[in-house]
């Protein structure tokens, strides 16, 4: 059976946002977001960011294996020359011996956090960031199985450290003031930390958190 298809508009909310509405209403379901040509497809579960992908090139799987290093230049272009629907590159890799079955598994989860990841710090809109974060007075919290979602990214030092000086409770201020980061580079971390449910916001004097309404304004109604 064939589910209907929604569409609408993004004028009123971020992606993220639409993303962690998703995330408390454990929805199931695929999310599409075509901008300057390029098609960024999320595939949720339950709530849970479980697969990415996009049209562009440079977000490709293959080419986030040549940036770290897992396989070579060689090896990406023999899997490619292999490639016949309906086998994925990934298939292809483990195939010819690049890469064994658990780092395809590893690889596909960094890839899909690296796609959201990416395109929240391409962002440069203060008054976004500050709006999905909450402002300084915003509470924040690690999710409990963060570790778990960390395991899948290479984050770097300044932003592993802003994530484990968070015991318990903290308001962005304080994240700020201990934080070798810019501030503005600490809002877009926690904003990239809280979509992939890295970070909970806990609670904050006006929180902006997406309503039903808006939800609709995206899917249309159900």
């Amino acid at each position: 059976m064939s589910l209907p298809r929604r569409e609408g508009s993004l004028a009123r909310h971020d992606v993220p946002d639409l993303l962690h509405r998703l995330h408390l209403d454990r929805w199931t379901g695929m999310v599409t977001v075509v901008c300057g040509g390029v098609a960024r497809s999320i595939t949720v579960i339950e709530g849970h960011l479980a697969f990415a992908n996009s049209s562009n090139p440079d977000d490709r799987l293959g080419i986030l294996l040549v940036r770290r290093g897992r396989i070579s230049l060689r090896q990406l272009a023999a899997a490619v020359a292999a490639v016949e629907p309906p086998k994925r590159l990934g298939t292809v890799l483990v195939e010819q011996g690049a890469l064994l079955p658990r780092q395809l598994v590893q690889a596909v989860n960094e890839h899909s956090a690296e796609i959201i990841y990416g395109a929240i710090r391409r962002i440069e809109s203060w008054s976004r960031v500050e709006r999905a974060v909450g402002g300084l007075e915003a509470l924040y919290c690690r999710a409990e199985d963060y570790e778990r979602i960390i395991g899948h990214m290479e984050l770097s030092f300044e932003r592993l450290s802003l994530l484990t000086s968070l015991h318990g409770e903290r308001d962005v201020q304080s994240i700020c003031d201990e934080s070798t980061l810019s501030d503005f580079e600490v809002f877009r971390t926690l904003w990239a930390f809280r979509v992939l449910g890295i970070v909970v916001r806990a609670s904050a004097p006006g929180a902006n958190e997406l309503d039903d309404e808006g939800l609709d304004t995206v899917f249309g109604s159900a």
